[in-house]
């Protein structure tokens, strides 16, 4: 049987990337193209799949975001300012920080944001469990060579 595409029902088709260790695919959120990476086998994709589903029709969806941007707006504000820049306000971050991908384990969410380059070429992890609460905001720093 081959594994390197999974069709989920409302999903699509999604495509084995080894270096994901998951499915990978494309969604329409808001008229935006959404990347998605369901982390595990085609067993697990189906679930995976299902749970973000879920996740994106709850209520809950919405307030995952602003709560995630608002830790995230705390890091940048702290840490993440260049000399001179002036502090944001939560409407001025809006602005500029999307939603870019969404990746879902077995155990948690994460939302990957595009920032604009608000923070130097780097990207930014939000973490949410499966009760949608954030478990933790990352700033993964890009390595350049």
């Amino acid at each position: 049987m081959d594994h390197s595409t999974f069709v989920h029902p409302v999903l699509g088709e999604l495509t084995y990337e080894a270096a994901l260790q998951g499915y990978a695919g494309s969604i329409e959120l808001s008229d935006m193209p959404l990347k998605i990476n369901l982390v595990g086998d085609a067993l697990e994709a189906k679930v995976l799949g299902d749970r973000l589903l879920a996740f994106l029709e709850s209520e809950s969806f919405e307030d995952a975001f602003i709560a995630g941007l608002e830790a995230l707006l705390t890091l940048k504000n702290r840490d993440w300012l260049s000399e001179g820049e002036a502090e944001y306000t939560l409407e001025e971050f809006f602005d500029f920080v999307s939603l870019d991908a969404i990746v879902m384990h077995s155990d948690k969410i994460e939302l990957y944001t595009d920032d604009l380059e608000l923070l130097w070429r780097n990207r930014a992890i939000l973490s949410f469990d499966y009760d949608y609460q954030l478990i933790n905001v990352h700033i993964e720093e890009h390595i350049s060579f």
